[in-house]
């Protein structure tokens, strides 16, 4: 809970319509609204036009109420000062980063993770209401019962932009950005700069600029290199990138929270690197102890990104390596206490796994624009994989499905995650922001042809649902489990679509709480894990417990690693910067793509033919690319900058 210190003599006992309960700060105060609330009320300075002030801070009004503390209201006070303006915001009870860094010591990598997408999300809900943050730090960052909060929106440039005088107090430049040092007004590059010191902060406990003195953190800021040792390997690049000292060097706030998302919420976006979602350190060491204070649910804006990260290129391939040697790797013990046995590789095939032919890619025949967004898709109706739903990032957060049998696509909901049956009839909707109205989270069925839908309630707070994966029959949905308390994976959920419920199967958490579970071809669950040493595949049964084990293959990525037919499926290698394909039942390796850096996996096409993201001149695309690393078609063509999570379908059959 933030100080809150006894209102001292000469403080308002009321400004406007707020009656004055306490004080949290110079001219800051916890107040009480007319209809009960506690609000944070702010005195601004006495040269500050009220007129020009409220007209400054209209905007924010506008911007939506997560991640941020909302401005409410504002105004002249006509009993303080005559009419020295205010500012009326939302009251988040809870720390700022600054304090709780202070007393419980820095985060661990996955909540730092979600106070850098919470965090980014604000930025990104400012930037595209037109206005910018502009004193982005420890004190104006808050950790809510629902997650962190970034407060003081605004004020910065709102103040700089209607002061009749040029004379300020100078506050402690740790997180400014070097132009703002030298007196240029804040802007979105500014933002994204402070927001990489802050997050450095949280890592480590300090500015990655700091040296002590005022002067010297000036210094370092203008012409030094940040310090971020202390930072998890993935998001080391993204802060580098928002730390350039030249502001056009920056990303922007959209494509930041991209490349945050596609690290963190699932691992088919993150770059093609095994450690980058291990939930360790370079070295293999724990993590740094995460802050039990800050346990935010998943943050809406953030998981609506997974899809649009720019890529690099395949440009060879090999094959034919064995699996090793079946010295199995230890047993590890389930949830319910029991040993999962070690795997050794079987000769025969599943029932459910059969081979297949090669397969060939029909040419593009129409092309098709998402509304708002800048993305074309090139499609064939004999196409065995199609965009089945996409969330544009920008509010009100839409989200569309495609019409069965159409090239078409309507709204189905907002804010929720939408994945297409194989059969196209049905759309699982899994909600981004978790949590709003009750402790339990769900899963949305909707018809398509003729709109009904019911929620199936899934698991109870602290944990979340996400990742929705329909069985092949369209009758099951399975759902990823994550306990935000315990910071971990905790099984996983199906969801029986006809009977309307939900089975909730705890399993052994190993490795991050980031790799999603998916269906394996005969029907049991697989999840790809880290030990501290490498990674792996593991299967489960019915009851949680690990049933096989592929220590050797490598990260598996999303949840369409698997081919059609099954007989395949597709990891990051163990070293690393390649693709792999692996049999499914001998588990030796088939090809291998080796790829530049930045490309992403994005699934299956057809039995011989990858989806993969790669770079392109005014973007990224979706090509189609076979086994020997060879791109054989666009899929889709994605404007640099635009912000939407596609979901991929593959027709049943």
């Amino acid at each position: 809970m933030p100080d809150i210190d006894p209102v001292r003599a000469g403080d308002p006992e009321r400004v406007g319509e707020y009656q004055v309960v306490g004080r949290l700060g110079d001219d800051v105060y916890l107040a009480t609204a007319p209809s009960g609330d506690r609000v944070v009320v702010r005195l601004l300075p006495a040269d500050v036009s009220p007129e020009r002030f409220r007209e400054a801070m209209e905007p924010l009004r506008e911007i939506p109420a997560f991640c941020t503390a909302q401005v409410l209201d504002s105004g002249p006070d006509g009993g303080v000062d005559g009419d020295r303006p205010y500012i009326v915001s939302e009251y988040v009870d809870g720390p700022t980063l600054q304090e709780a860094v202070t007393s419980e010591g820095v985060l661990g990598a996955a909540a730092l993770h979600r106070l850098a997408v919470g965090t980014m999300t604000a930025l990104v809900a400012l930037h595209q209401a037109g206005t910018v943050h502009g004193d982005l730090r420890p004190g104006a960052v808050v950790f809510g019962p629902d997650g962190p909060r970034v407060i003081d929106l605004g004020m910065a440039r709102a103040l700089e932009a209607t002061a009749s005088s040029k004379t300020r107090k100078v506050d402690v430049p740790a997180y400014s950005a070097p132009e703002r040092l030298m007196g240029t007004s804040p802007g979105p590059e500014g933002d994204l700069f402070s927001w990489g010191a802050t997050v450095v902060f949280a890592a480590s406990g300090r500015s990655p600029f700091d040296a002590g003195t005022m002067s010297g953190t000036v210094n370092r800021i203008v012409n030094d290199e940040p310090d971020l040792g202390a930072l998890p390997d993935d998001l080391r690049g993204l802060v580098t990138a928002c730390l350039a000292k030249d502001p056009a060097r920056r990303p922007a706030a959209s494509d930041a929270l991209l490349r945050l998302v596609g690290g963190f919420l699932t691992s088919d976006q993150a770059p093609l690197d095994p450690s980058a979602s291990s939930g360790s350190s370079a070295t293999g060491a724990p993590s740094t102890r995460p802050l039990r204070r800050a346990r935010p649910a998943l943050l809406a804006a953030g998981a609506l990104a997974v899809a649009l990260v720019s890529g690099g290129a395949v440009y060879l391939a090999v094959s034919g390596d064995p699996a090793p040697a079946a010295a199995p790797r230890p047993a590890r013990s389930t949830a319910q206490g029991a040993l999962a046995p070690a795997f050794t590789p079987q000769p025969q095939l599943s029932p459910n796994v059969t081979t297949a032919p090669w397969e060939s890619v029909e040419k593009t025949t129409e092309d098709v624009e998402l509304p708002g967004t800048g993305i074309t898709l090139h499609e064939s109706p004999k196409d065995p994989v199609k965009l089945g739903g996409y969330v544009n990032i920008k509010v009100p957060f839409a989200s569309f499905a495609r019409e069965k049998g159409k090239v078409t696509f309507k709204q189905v909901a907002s804010a929720m995650q939408p994945v297409l049956s194989p059969q196209g009839d049905l759309v699982a909707l899994n909600p981004i922001g978790k949590f709003a109205d009750s402790s339990f989270d769900y899963l949305r069925i909707r018809d398509l042809g003729n709109g009904a839908q019911f929620d199936v309630p899934t698991v109870e707070r602290p944990r979340e649902g996400h990742n929705p994966v329909w069985s092949k029959d369209g009758s099951k949905v399975l759902l990823s489990v994550r306990d935000t308390d315990e910071e971990k994976s905790d099984g996983f959920v199906v969801v029986d679509v006809a009977a309307r419920r939900a089975t909730h199967v705890r399993t052994e958490s190993v490795g991050a709480d980031t790799f999603p579970v998916t269906f394996a071809p005969d029907g049991s669950v697989a999840r790809g894990y880290y030990d501290g040493k490498g990674h792996g595949v593991d299967f489960y049964g019915p009851n949680g417990q690990a049933t096989r084990t592929m220590h050797w293959v490598g990260q598996p990525r999303n949840t369409t690693w698997f081919s059609p037919s099954g007989a395949l499926f597709a990891t990051i290698c163990p070293k690393g910067k390649t693709i792999c394909v692996w049999d499914t039942v001998s588990g030796h390796r088939r090809y291998t793509m080796d790829i530049k850096e930045n490309t992403r996996f994005v699934g299956w096409f057809n039995n011989n033919h990858l989806l993969l993201q790669n770079p392109a001149k005014k973007g990224s695309k979706i090509e189609v690319v076979d086994l020997y690393g060879k791109s054989v078609r666009v899929l889709a063509d994605l404007e640099k900058g635009d912000t939407a999570l596609l979901s991929f379908t593959a027709a049943a059959g």
